[in-house]
């Protein structure tokens, strides 16, 4: 009977720890700070204030109006910026970070960085992408069912026309990505 209870008494503490292991990271909410910055993903507007990139300083600066946790989720990024901006250089800031955007998962958030021409220094230009692993598709129909916005998807070919959207979607068969220009004529 000892000897039941104990296997027993074991066997619950083995039961115990492995749902001690999975809880927390089943319990883990995805990170949704793209869904505070950006709410409507069809205008894609900021109220007041951006997002940037200095690259001197290899720091992102935020002057929207966000809660201290999306701040918080946005700095902890730094660390993962490899991008360096050169003279006449241009390219993408890509930051391999995860999180939630309106029901589907990202698995990267870039912006682009080029060099000013005159005076030197570097610029991050209002314009953002989420890359999903994931159908152009799927993602639309996301977005569509969490915030009603019915957003354009393009061929990732380029056989596009112009776009008035601020914010849309690019196909590219296995995966896809979401835009958001903020800038005129992007």
């Amino acid at each position: 009977m000892f000897s039941f209870l104990f296997s027993l008494q074991g066997w619950s503490v083995a039961v115990l720890c492995s749902t001690a292991v999975l809880l927390p990271t089943s319990r883990v909410p995805a990170d949704k700070w793209a869904e505070k910055v950006f709410p409507d993903p069809l205008e894609c507007d900021f109220k007041e204030g951006a997002i940037s990139y200095y690259a001197d300083d290899k720091a992102i600066n935020i002057t929207v109006a966000v809660p201290n946790e999306v701040k918080a989720s946005l700095k902890a990024m730094e660390s993962k910026i490899k991008a360096t901006c050169t003279p006449n250089g241009t390219g993408l800031l890509d930051i391999p970070t995860s999180g939630e955007f309106f029901g589907s998962r990202y698995t990267q958030f870039s912006m682009p960085i080029y060099a000013l021409e005159t005076g030197g220094g570097c610029m991050s230009p209002f314009y953002y992408s989420f890359s999903f692993p994931e159908k152009a598709q799927t993602l639309h129909d996301n977005i569509l069912q969490h915030t009603g916005r019915d957003l354009k998807v393009l061929s990732g070919s380029g056989q596009n026309g112009s776009i008035d959207d601020r914010g849309w979607i690019t196909d590219y068969g296995d995966h896809s990505v979401y835009s958001c220009s903020m800038e005129e004529g992007f």
